[in-house]
């Protein structure tokens, strides 16, 4: 479209004061004479497009406002990234997902090692209502302080010599305490107290059998020099045997000095085995091996 000069000066703009201005036309706008014409037109797009902009919610406004919740975010979330948050329970060291306060997980979080947790934390140690579980089944789940169970909880096994077992109660300083209910796959059920981790109440037909059980697995582990080998959990459906010595007999445990630890990481007792360290642990959970 080419310009089209136009002449409003056919009557007086006003009495005796200018002559009539020369008026240009362009795209349906009008320019005063006298102007860089080829500047104007330059200025003039830009502003459309601008404004074209704009309409399509494209206005700078609009874009600093879309980008606040974002900006917001890495802003908030910078600090925890950059924090190496720590969880001190030995089977959870190897990722951490959560709050933190003081380099320690605090509040609730996810922590995944040997075994998983979710739920509270303090101080880098579990704390409140969470859930623990393990590669071979085990699992927890209610009240923690201090990184031991403690209140009401229920604990169930998996492989293992008490797989398919079941216990819901009382804990105190991790051990079970108090009123609860102990379940076998059988069928066989005790109902009644507990007491630092031991049955308190009359035994069941089952738990007699099971007494006699355990006492011949602890005569045939518990002796000084005994080697002695148990199978540890890997993944799902995998297993490796670790292999250590009799050491020592104290109770109802006995202390093993581990000499193969196995290639994976592994936890008895709430210990990370190495070589050459002693573990103190139930007798039931090992085997005599030459």
């Amino acid at each position: 479209m080419g310009l089209v000069r136009r002449n409003r000066g056919q009557g007086r703009i006003s009495e005796g004061l200018h002559p009539p201005v020369p008026l240009w036309t362009f795209h349906g706008l009008l320019f005063f004479g006298g102007m860089n014409l080829a500047a104007k037109k330059q200025e003039i797009d830009l502003k459309c497009q601008t404004r074209a902009r704009w309409r399509h919610g494209q206005s700078p406004t609009a874009r600093y406002r879309a980008l606040t919740p974002i900006l917001f975010l890495l802003l908030f979330s910078l600090p925890a990234a950059a924090q190496d948050c720590g969880v001190l329970d030995p089977e959870l060291k190897g990722s951490y997902s959560g709050t933190c306060k003081n380099g320690l997980a605090e509040g609730e979080g996810v922590a995944r090692g040997t075994a998983e947790y979710r739920g509270g934390f303090r101080a880098g140690k579990k704390h409140g209502q969470g859930v623990k579980a393990w590669p071979n089944g085990d699992r927890y789940e209610g009240g923690f302080a201090d990184d031991r169970r403690e209140g009401r909880g229920s604990y169930s096994w998996g492989r293992g010599p008490w797989a398919g077992e079941s216990y819901a109660g009382g804990y105190r300083a991790d051990k079970r305490h108090g009123e609860g209910v102990y379940r076998w796959p059988s069928g066989d059920t005790y109902k009644g107290l507990f007491e630092d981790d031991r049955f308190a109440g009359y035994a069941t037909p089952m738990m007699l059998a099971r007494h006699r059980f355990e006492e011949e697995a602890k005569r045939a582990v518990a002796k000084e020099g005994q080697k002695v080998c148990r199978e540890m959990p890997i993944g799902i459906a995998r297993g490796e045997w670790i292999r250590g010595v009799v050491v020592g007999v104290s109770g109802e445990q006995v202390g093993v000095r581990v000499d193969e630890p196995g290639v994976n990481r592994h936890v008895v007792a709430g210990v990370e085995l190495r070589a050459g360290d002693v573990v103190w642990d139930a007798p039931i959970g090992w085997v005599p091996c030459y």
